[in-house]
């Protein structure tokens, strides 16, 4: 189950929604900006991953491109790429009962604690936000990756979870959308802060 985790951004009270142009001209709009907080749009950054363009060079894009295929539901790309004895302890029908129960709200790389590294083994330390109900979750995680047939796999995981947040129906989503939690769906999501 702790594969489950892999995820990013920084405070969700800090996420802001997505603004329209300003003027009155017929343009097309902005690509979305990646789930995972990078500020480049999705199709640039970890859309080519999700649908096997290219591979991520390093632990970091991984674990980025894992979280954002948390938020955009690509399930196979979250079993894929972890390791082979995680890739059946869940099922793809425990996956999506999980990502279709959740919205997720932001991503945050940490400073890593000093570790011994390896060329074939890399870790990295993030914490996460989703929203599940009427709570907002939070957990921090020690993510190790190894390095195997030319490409980076999710190997394991030390989650330690935050107390869950009840938000009120009348509080700010934290989602960043701006509207009242009662109000707000669909959800803002996640990496569209303002740069």
């Amino acid at each position: 189950m702790l594969w489950l985790y892999s995820i990013l951004c920084s405070n969700p009270y800090q996420l802001v929604p997505l603004t329209g142009n300003s003027n009155n001209e017929q343009e097309s709009p902005e690509p979305m900006l990646c789930y995972c907080g990078s500020n480049v749009s999705y199709n640039s950054c970890c859309q080519p991953y999700h649908k096997g363009q290219r591979l991520p060079e390093s632990c970091e894009q991984l674990m980025r491109s894992r979280y954002s295929a948390f938020c955009s539901q690509e399930l196979n790309y979250i079993q894929n790429s972890c390791v082979a004895d995680l890739q059946t302890e869940q099922s793809p029908e425990q996956l999506r009962d999980f990502v279709n129960h959740v919205h997720f709200v932001a991503l945050q790389v940490l400073p890593l604690p000093r570790l011994a590294q390896a060329v074939d083994e890399g870790y990295v330390h993030f914490q996460v936000w989703y929203l599940l109900g009427q709570h907002l979750l939070s957990f921090r995680e020690l993510s190790c990756f190894v390095y195997q047939q030319g490409r980076w796999l999710y190997s394991s995981g030390d989650v330690s979870e935050q107390a869950p947040q009840k938000i009120g129906r009348n509080d700010p989503c934290p989602c960043g959308s701006g509207r009242k939690f009662k109000s707000c769906l669909p959800h803002q999501p996640s990496g569209q802060a303002a740069a």
